[in-house]
């Protein structure tokens, strides 16, 4: 029975790169997508489908503690997957919404050529992503969060235009970049871990006796890692990468902002500082206070960056930036009740995010429009995306009623005072003003929030009361002018044909509605999900 653990990791890998041969060898190099799409769907879909109910059953059935040694590398190092509450948590993610975003890129993809080579690394990046998930070591994990890189790097590139090229580029030194750092980390945990591994254990697997004989190098090195794993999870200074993929299609965006790339990132964080170096020795040192400012600098940079942009697809990018660092903000708390806030916000933002990047890629492939400026009045022709749109805007913003409070809220409390209480109990005083400081950042994000995504709602709904002025480049205005001019000139036929109802069809607009759903039902009722990561923190807080 432990064999099923390698099933949701390696099926799809194995499948994707089955559909890549195929697609390769046959019909004389030609598009295995044009003749047989429906048969690709079936087999892009039946093995997404099997691999979730796989890792469903594992997550449902599978204790603590269970642990599959895939094979060894050499010494003490070895590819092994364990299923503890924080895996599960990430795993039941991913395991919910993929079979929901390869239906929605079904249609999406539907005119596109290549496709068969898209859903091959669509395919592989779900079992990368389940391999992380999964992961009952740093060495594991980092061996995954390597080959992540590589095979959402072709789905960046995957328009093969110029702007995808420089945004693969980007995206590919920037990862290599990072992974250097966190291999950094790597080394130093199994030097001083306790098991002479780099196994994950609760409350962290360093030797305190030897780690704080070196502590100021270790804690020099934490930082290091950190920032590695946060060039996936866009902290600040990496971040630069995550505007420039918006150019791949919509669903790698959603995959890259919402469920894989960047939630990896943030995951292989609050792997290193609750199950690698621990919050005893992390708690109330120097350490906490850089990576805490970085988490809040963040914040209120890319909810700034949003509000200035007026490509709707790289505002929500800006966005995603700002959105991971309340989950990082959260766990570098250093506390049960920060690391369950932060857990509850990459669960909620993850159907946030998924959920506003489909509906701006329902726009854009019903309609062709890409910025903010052209969605006025689109409320009336596209009634059901922007209703669903509205309920992800009003979460993302932190409305009591919607999931986003919930976790909001949780990461507030966390802040102003649980998160730090043991260090102040020690008379470590000089980080108690950052936990006021960061109530002050989620109000600032909050607002910000507000203005970048209820601003889009407002303009599709009531494009009477939108403002004129905007923060546009002198490009981005005579684009605006332009398309006005052509708004203007249309004739009395192309206007009624412009009324019509340009709602996507149910492969697209299906996912939509589930995640508005859900979005609402854990705003009203998430107590059975905050005690189980209540829960999770517990033991690793």
């Amino acid at each position: 029975m432990n064999g099923l653990y390698i099933i949701p990791a390696l099926l799809p890998i194995f499948g994707g790169l089955v559909l890549l041969c195929v697609n390769h060898f046959s019909s004389a190099g030609k598009d295995f997508g044009k003749k047989k799409s429906l048969g690709l769907e079936a087999y892009v879909l039946g093995l997404t489908l099997i691999n979730s109910l796989v890792l469903a059953w594992l997550i449902l059935h599978f204790g603590h503690g269970q642990r599959r040694v895939l094979f060894r590398l050499f010494g003490n190092l070895t590819v092994m997957f364990c299923l503890d509450g924080m895996g599960k948590v990430f795993g039941g993610i991913i395991a919910f919404l993929w079979p929901l975003a390869v239906l929605y890129s079904f249609e999406y993809m539907r005119n596109e050529t290549r496709k068969a080579t898209f859903f091959s690394y669509y395919l592989m990046t779900y079992g990368v992503t389940a391999g992380i998930a999964m992961a009952g070591n740093m060495t594991t994990l980092y061996l995954f969060y390597e080959l992540l890189t590589l095979v959402t790097f072709p789905l960046v590139l995957y328009p093969m235009t110029r702007e995808a090229a420089q945004a693969s580029r980007r995206y590919l030194y920037y990862s290599i970049g990072g992974a250097a750092f966190a291999f950094i980390g790597l080394v130093f945990i199994m030097s001083f871990s306790r098991s002479k591994t780099t196994v994950f254990i609760a409350g962290g697997a360093l030797d305190l006796t030897r780690a704080l004989a070196q502590k100021n190098v270790l804690l020099f090195v934490y930082v290091l890692a950190f920032f590695g794993f946060g060039v996936k999870a866009a902290l600040f200074p990496c971040h630069g990468w995550l505007p420039r993929a918006t150019v791949a299609p919509t669903p790698v965006t959603a995959l890259l902002h919402a469920v894989a790339v960047v939630k990896s990132g943030a995951f292989a964080i609050l792997r290193l500082t609750y199950f690698s170096f621990g919050t005893t020795f992390l708690r109330g040192t120097w350490a906490q206070w850089v990576v805490l400012c970085a988490a809040m600098l963040t914040i209120v940079y890319g909810s700034t960056m949003a509000v200035k942009e007026a490509h709707w697809k790289r505002r929500l990018a800006y966005s995603t930036i700002s959105n991971l660092s309340y989950i990082l903000m959260g766990a570098v708390m250093m506390s049960p009740l920060g690391l369950a806030a932060a857990l509850s916000h990459m669960v909620f933002h993850a159907l946030m995010k998924i959920c506003s990047f489909f509906c701006a890629g329902a726009v854009m492939h019903q309609t062709g429009k890409t910025h903010i400026y052209e969605l006025d009045g689109l409320a009336k022709q596209m009634p059901l995306t922007f209703v669903c749109l509205t309920a992800a805007s009003l979460s993302l913003v932190g409305i009591p009623g919607f999931a986003g409070f919930i976790s909001k809220w949780n990461i507030a409390r966390a802040a102003f005072g649980l998160g730090l209480d043991k260090a102040l109990a020690k008379g470590e005083k000089s980080l108690s003003w950052l936990g006021f400081i960061a109530v002050a950042v989620l109000l600032y994000s909050a607002l910000m929030t507000a203005v970048y995504m209820l601003t889009v709602v407002v303009r599709a709904c009531f494009p009477q009361i939108c403002p004129e002025n905007e923060n546009l480049s002198k490009k981005e205005k005579l684009q605006k002018n332009e398309y006005l001019s052509q708004n203007n000139n249309l004739s009395k036929k192309e206007t009624r044909s412009a009324k019509k109802s340009l709602d996507p069809n149910l492969f697209m607009l299906a996912p939509l509605v589930i995640f508005a759903v859900l979005i609402l039902a854990f705003g009203i009722h998430s107590q059975p999900l905050m005690k189980l990561l209540l829960e999770i923190g517990g033991e690793a807080g």
